[in-house]
């Protein structure tokens, strides 16, 4: 509980409430329904009792409009949301104005939902959290397997597979859920393992010579995803393909290294594997970046200030 650590170290007063536990009843599709009609009126008895300022919603899709009108009909409280998608995609329209405050990463977003009328929009880029995201050692053996590699943890998707494809005369090694299902025998063969979490997770960044991040198609159109500040926190060498927000950021050759097509891209790779010094160095200031201004601390410090400036609560 990231989040709720963070806001009591603060200074406020923090209870949480869990709307989506890994539950059969949630993820089948005959129960999930009534178990989330169970969830919203367990929210509503939750505010009623704890009346709170601030209802800090992160992401909050079973959340509807109807149960947060009735809530604020009843107690004097602001119900924000903390967006890390893309909302144009992931959450209905209707959804978003119920917000006192909806905070998104993506400006293409904002920009399209202000056109419309909205005004209950802030662009709020995502974060690390350095107890979670931060430089490991390796041990000798994961080293070795290591050094020289460019790494990639994530799903497979069909449009991730067919972007590896181009990659396959690189030292490319995949980690994460389906790799061993990809159609193509080049990319199979650089499968490296399943899903890593944790220190197997933390040791592939910090001991890869260089780590990939290639945003979803659809889900960051402009805005930065949480692997750029995942990747920064361990001082990873980030090769990740350039959007609007970035270098405002992370600076482009001196923090990150940015590409715009597959030419240049493989252009990088090559120099950077010729060099691992200058990709050492790049991880080393995007750590600091990181560390100074995108943590999760700095995120709830701005919307503090944000919720005081728009209602005058602190």
């Amino acid at each position: 509980m990231d989040m709720r650590d963070e806001l009591r170290a603060l200074g406020h007063e923090v209870r949480t409430f869990a709307y989506r536990r890994d539950n059969p009843l949630y993820k089948n599709r005959g129960t999930k329904a009534a178990y989330q009609l169970w969830i919203l009126r367990r929210l509503e008895r939750a505010c009623l009792d704890w009346r709170p300022a601030v209802v800090l919603v992160v992401k909050g899709g079973p959340i509807t409009p109807g149960v947060i009108r009735r809530i604020k009909a009843r107690v004097d409280t602001l119900f924000v949301n903390l967006f890390p998608d893309n909302p144009l995609w992931m959450i209905p329209f209707e959804s978003i104005e119920a917000y006192d405050l909806f905070l998104t990463k993506e400006r293409y977003a904002l920009r399209s939902l202000e056109s419309v009328g909205l005004r209950n929009l802030y662009y709020l880029p995502l974060y690390c959290v350095p107890e979670m995201h931060h430089p490991v050692t390796p041990s000798p053996a994961e080293a070795r397997g290591l050094t020289g590699v460019v790494a990639f943890v994530g799903s497979r998707y069909p449009y991730r597979e067919r972007f590896v494809r181009e990659l396959a005369g690189y030292p490319v090694r995949l980690w994460g859920a389906g790799w061993d299902r990809a159609s193509s025998p080049e990319v199979r063969a650089l499968v490296a393992g399943g899903p890593v979490w944790g220190h197997a997770k933390l040791a592939i960044y910090s001991g890869a010579t260089l780590s990939l991040n290639h945003h979803h198609p659809m889900n960051d159109i402009v805005g930065v995803n949480t692997r750029a500040f995942e990747l920064a926190a361990a001082g990873a060498c980030q090769v990740v393909d350039h959007k609007d927000e970035l270098p405002a950021l992370f600076a482009p050759g001196r923090e990150v290294v940015t590409y715009r097509d597959l030419h240049e891209l493989r252009r990088h790779l090559d120099y950077y594997l010729a060099h691992p010094d200058e990709a050492r160095e790049i991880g080393q200031n995007a750590l600091k970046r990181a560390l100074g201004e995108h943590t999760l601390r700095h995120r709830l410090e701005e919307i503090a200030v944000e919720i005081e400036r728009r209602f005058g609560v602190r």
